[in-house]
């Protein structure tokens, strides 16, 4: 640096940065108290079910809006979302239970205690409910009277949704493995290694001997569903993925954390894909159209061709897969509310509120930090830089002084043009 120069002298290209993941995804578990929903809307002879941060399961009058009764666990209930078998509604709590409720009267019917919050939707298939804990661990439990069948344990954290198929439970863990266990017997038939975190908050799909996974690692994988190999993977973007793809009409739909939505055929080519600045959540296709909430505060309506053609505007993000009955959509956000909107006329026709304020999410990258690629060449250079700067001016400012500067000056460059940059890196996927 010349005598006289200042910080504005040094620049740094975009592409000299790149995106690194520092800890593990715990997003999910550092959510606050509140009223806030991220549910999937269960929908069910007229009735509504959702749960919410505030630690209770509704029941909602599909035609009005109106309370029919509620349900109180000891912990938040965030994406656990509501399923229903046989008269009864299952539900995951953050109280380290599965609770099976009486889904006319809300009365308790069991509840079964694991070691850990509980934070994914279970599954029900032939008398049998499967559920997934924080604790590691995979449980098969009697869905009549809750009693203990089998569990499996991973080697960390589950927050993924099961899904069972032919026999076969298939489910993700943060260690990083998609398993493949049999259904009766608990015993494990595969497992898969990518290279991050599995979690997933709708259940994994299963097509034609084909199950989808999507992993923190940022691809998406198509596995055969018997043996547990490889047919393809894609490349989905630069924050991870929490959700199993959606099928329809022979196309995936997957939304990425990045803010991108993709379009993609069953041999894992790209049909189109849809950006914006915020995360969208996860799709529903409702009559050849897809439904997608997200982190702008708004449900979006757009065609199979990815053009948008509404949107309805909540007070706060849209976090999770909408419900359809009878031409209204159901969904929950962040707000507090769930709604109740007519698909054709765009128009609300009500919203039933859970008690209390929106709960505390912690930021969606927070995970993530940009580092910077330099060559050996490069550092020298600077390194020299910075020598001299000490040299010429050791009585105005230390080396110590300049490093912090230097630093500080690579965050404003990156704030200021940094978006536009990495969006143009994601094209051509």
């Amino acid at each position: 640096m010349e005598e006289g120069g200042s910080l504005e002298d040094f620049s740094v290209e975009m592409g000299d940065f790149e995106v690194k993941k520092t800890t593990k995804f715990d997003r999910m578990w550092s959510i606050g108290p509140g009223g806030s929903m991220a549910q999937i809307p269960l929908i069910k002879d007229g009735i509504v079910y959702v749960a919410s941060c505030n630690q209770n399961v509704y029941a909602v009058d599909a035609g009005n809006g109106e309370l029919v009764w509620k349900y109180k666990t000891e912990g938040i209930i965030l994406a656990g979302s509501p399923v229903y078998s046989n008269g009864k509604i299952y539900v995951g709590s953050y109280d380290y239970n599965l609770h099976c409720i009486d889904a006319k009267t809300g009365e308790l019917v069991w509840k079964y205690k694991t070691e850990g919050e509980v934070n994914v939707l279970p599954w029900v298939e032939n008398g049998k409910v499967y559920f997934a804990s924080k604790d590691h661990n995979v449980y098969c439990l009697d869905a009549e009277t809750g009693a203990f069948l089998w569990k499996y344990k991973t080697f960390d954290e589950i927050n993924s949704c099961p899904a069972v198929n032919d026999g076969k439970v298939y489910i993700g863990s943060f260690d990083r493995f998609m398993y493949c266990i049999d259904a009766e017997t608990g015993e494990l038939v595969w497992k898969f290694e990518t290279q991050g975190e599995i979690h997933t908050q709708n259940p994994f799909l299963v097509n034609d001997n084909v199950v989808y996974v999507a992993s923190f690692d940022n691809y998406i994988y198509a596995l055969t569903a018997d043996a547990g190999k490889m047919i393809w993977k894609f490349p989905t973007g630069t924050y991870g993925n929490t959700a199993s793809p959606i099928l329809h009409n022979d196309h995936l739909f997957l939304n990425t954390r990045d803010g991108t939505l993709f379009a993609l055929t069953l041999d894992g080519k790209k049909v189109w894909k849809k950006s914006k600045q915020t995360m969208f959540s996860i799709p529903n296709v409702y009559e050849d159209r897809l439904y997608v909430g997200g982190d702008d505060k708004i449900l979006h309506c757009i065609g199979l061709d990815g053009k948008e053609l509404w949107n309805f505007e909540t007070q706060d993000l849209v976090w999770m897969q909408p419900s359809f009955k009878e031409r209204i959509v159901y969904f929950t956000s962040w707000d507090c509310n769930l709604y109740a909107v007519n698909i054709d006329t765009h128009r609300l026709l009500w919203k039933f509120r859970a008690a209390g304020s929106p709960s505390y999410v912690s930021p969606p990258q927070e995970i993530f930090e940009l580092q910077m690629k330099i060559s050996d060449n490069v550092i020298e250079e600077e390194e020299k830089k910075t020598y001299d700067m000490k040299f010429e001016r050791e009585d105005e400012l230390n080396t110590s002084e300049y490093q912090s500067m230097l630093t500080y000056q690579i965050s404003t460059q990156y704030s200021s043009k940094g978006k536009y940059q990495v969006d143009e890196k994601t094209e051509g996927f």
